[in-house]
């Protein structure tokens, strides 16, 4: 079987919504992690609003992941 251009991008929009979704989920709970290791703390309601902040950026990419994970779901993915 030939790999052509068209085979690759197909393949990667096939699955796309669940990657991003799985992506960001990890992102998130990578920044968090950092945050514990860096600062002695998980999160900080406080500091959600403000994008100079590290829970800004984790809300952000939790909804990002809630989101493209129900655009996956609508789609017909399975897991």
């Amino acid at each position: 079987m030939r790999i052509t251009k068209e085979y690759i991008i197909e393949n990667i929009k096939k699955k796309f919504w669940a990657r991003l979704s799985l992506l960001s989920f990890i992102l998130a709970v990578w920044l968090m992690l950092d945050e514990c290791v860096k600062e002695g703390y998980f999160f900080r309601i406080s500091e959600i609003t403000d994008p100079a902040y590290h829970e800004f950026w984790v809300v952000v990419l939790l909804l990002v992941s809630a989101v493209s994970y129900a655009i996956h779901k609508l789609r017909g993915g399975r897991r």
